[in-house]
């Protein structure tokens, strides 16, 4: 009896897992890509039921498991596994840095706002428990962190640049490049020719060390212009200004931005200066040189803003966020997912399977739009040395076999009557 009392428990309390939804709509969450899940964490979701004027943070603490198939249409069950158990050690949180940025594959939590300026940092272990972890030197104030920092995995860094401080003016935006080594936990705030402050703007590493920061509001209240890019290089901390060229996106901010496999940069979402989302919510950077293109995917959900996007694979995994920026504000708890395989036709799709993440790459069908101007040039050039190489080499056969044809004795062939005179001595 007492054996199958545990079994009925447990079957329920799988059960209960199972059937797990995020109660609340939520914006301003983090989300992290790590051990074939995809985690949430924090946000802010509505006081009141019917009224979105006031909104309370969360301290919500819960994966998606991308490990097995799934459809996120209307009425569909998504396998959400919930981890509030153990996530009280850690404070209600909104606009939070959370990365899988541990060289032990911890996850590490930086607070963005959680009602006081205490920069804190905590850590999210193999053991499945958080714990604070003491940090030298921080930073004197808390920011909005959640969309403009990075980790770099293969040096345990984690980099945060610029963002607004909620108990500082909009003036007083920060504008350091704050690096945490999560091995020894010491931050160093890096200000050589440091460039203008922003805040809600993202940060996104390329494989060559360079963070990509695109668009974000100024001090002034105006919008970082698409065209202008900032990038930081990692390798010896210096600054770049890049000028982005081709399709002209609607400036905006509370975007988010993922790395896709082939080296472009998807840009979606966003709420732009006139006071509402923009128009052209999915656009590409192509970092190879480095120009914008706008995507009309087939089947597009509501735009938004305030959410996360995630990839996993071929797949772009946006998670709620807000649809509108009036009162009341209505909010989303849904989820979409983008399939960027054929970067030539992206579609949104409404079922998501783990075998065709890992697809291969689509031969590139354009190869000389995918490789940057310095590149064609040396093809260019190793092409034509080639030819020229051949026609050298076939000149010199061709004189090698010509002069050896001009060396050679002649063999003159005897007449019948000189045959006969031999003969007949």
């Amino acid at each position: 009896m007492f054996f199958f009392c545990l079994i009925v428990i447990c079957l329920y309390l799988n059960e209960s897992t199972l059937a797990f939804t995020p109660n609340n709509t939520v914006w301003g969450h983090s989300a992290v890509f790590a051990y074939s899940r995809i985690y949430f964490t924090g946000g802010l979701f509505p006081k009141y039921k019917d009224d979105f004027k006031e909104s309370t943070l969360s301290k919500e603490f819960y994966y998606l498991d991308v490990e097995k198939p799934f459809k996120v249409g209307a009425g569909d069950k998504l396998p959400w596994v919930d981890l509030s158990s153990v996530s009280q050690n850690i404070p209600a949180h909104t606009w939070s840095a959370f990365s899988n940025c541990g060289l032990d594959n911890s996850l590490f939590l930086y607070n963005g706002e959680q009602g006081t300026d205490t920069a804190t940092v905590y850590t999210y272990t193999s053991l499945q428990q958080w714990n604070i972890s003491t940090t030298i030197n921080p930073p004197q104030y808390n920011f909005h962190s959640q969309s403009q920092t990075v980790c770099d995995v293969r040096t345990g860094k984690m980099y945060r640049f610029s963002g607004l401080n909620p108990g500082l003016q909009i003036n007083q935006i920060n504008n350091y490049m704050d690096i945490l080594n999560t091995s020894t936990l010491v931050w160093e705030h890096v200000n050589i020719n440091a460039q203008e402050g922003r805040y809600d703007h993202t940060g996104t590493l390329l494989p060559n060390g360079y963070i990509v920061y695109i668009g974000g509001k100024l001090p002034n209240g105006g919008f970082v212009k698409m065209s202008e890019l900032l990038l930081y290089n990692t390798n010896n901390d210096t600054w770049i200004s890049q000028k982005a060229t081709g399709y002209s996106p609607t400036p905006r901010a509370y975007h988010s931005a993922v790395l896709t496999q082939d080296g472009r940069i998807i840009v979606y979402g966003g709420y732009t200066g006139s006071g509402s989302i923009v128009s052209d919510d999915l656009v590409i950077l192509d970092t190879y040189d480095y120009t914008w293109s706008n995507v009309n995917a087939i089947d597009p959900p509501p735009s938004r803003f305030y959410h996360t996007a995630t990839l996993v694979g071929y797949y772009m995994f946006v998670a709620f966020g807000k649809t509108n920026n009036e009162l009341p504000l209505p909010t989303s708890n849904e989820v979409f997912i983008l399939d960027t395989y054929d970067k030539s036709n992206y579609k949104w799709v409404n079922e998501f399977n783990p075998d065709l993440s890992d697809r291969p790459n689509l031969p590139d069908q354009n190869l000389y739009k995918n490789l940057s101007t310095q590149n064609r040039y040396l093809v260019i050039g190793i092409i034509i040395l080639s030819i020229v190489l051949a026609l050298i080499g076939a000149s010199f056969l061709i004189y090698f076999y010509w002069k050896r044809r001009q060396s050679r004795p002649d063999i003159r062939v005897a007449s019948s009557q000189e045959r006969k005179y031999y003969n007949n001595q």
